[in-house]
């Protein structure tokens, strides 16, 4: 499986049978377009301003909410969580979607606003393979709070997604940017790789911080 990632949510996995993409952004945050062939399209919570099937081919299948799913061989599973600390009173609901490709367990958070319960880590399950958590704060957990997440979940990998990137407009740019998380993981080294390439889970004693470059944050970068 090949895995991109382009700026704020937005993750594409590249599958042997099918191709996902998880919360494509609206172009108008700031970051450039996706232009993609997809099959399947997550959206981890409703929210026009955020998410735009823009520039997606392929007429893909529109996956959101809780539940069990599977299309093209991809098996996923929404968990309800929130998209603030206050139960969904201010943003509302977000879904913490598991998804299994090529017999790989990855946890995307969505817009995860709070830390998680026993019960929605129970729906988000075990021998997860990689995590893509949120850490910029604003709507968002922070850094701190995705660390404790981390260690709930005890993922092969991390990747961290929804932080500062230049050019993002002002409905996102007060978002923290990498540092800080780096710090609490124990990371030195920052230099982003433009995609992870995984076939099998990863053999790893410990939670290994993964940093992807964020295709949408230059000019053309998203097109593929």
């Amino acid at each position: 499986m090949e895995i991109t990632y382009f700026g704020l949510n937005a993750v594409r996995l590249r599958g042997r049978e099918a191709t996902v993409m998880i919360d494509p952004y609206e172009p108008k945050l700031g970051l450039s377009p996706v232009r993609l062939n997809v099959q399947i399209v997550i959206f981890t919570h409703d929210d026009p301003t955020h998410f735009s099937l823009q520039g997606l081919s392929g007429e893909p299948h529109v996956v959101t909410g809780a539940g069990e799913f599977e299309i093209k061989g991809v098996a996923m599973t929404g968990t309800q969580t929130y998209h603030d600390a206050k139960k969904g009173a201010e943003r509302g609901k977000n879904f913490a979607y598991t998804v299994e490709v090529d017999d790989l367990r990855i946890c995307h958070l969505g817009h995860l606003g709070h830390g998680l319960s026993e019960e929605q880590l129970e729906g988000i399950g075990s021998k997860i393979d990689v995590l893509f958590v949120p850490i910029g704060g604003g709507s968002h957990i922070n850094s701190a709070q995705a660390t404790e997440i981390v260690n709930q979940i005890e993922p092969k990998l991390v990747i961290p997604i929804s932080y500062k990137l230049p050019g993002l407009t002002l409905l996102a740019q007060n978002l923290e940017g990498l540092d800080k998380f780096a710090k609490e993981m124990g990371a030195t080294d920052l230099t982003p790789q433009p995609k992870l390439q995984i076939s099998t889970s990863p053999s790893v004693e410990e939670t290994k911080l993964v940093i992807l470059e964020p295709r949408g944050a230059t000019a053309n970068a998203a097109v593929d």
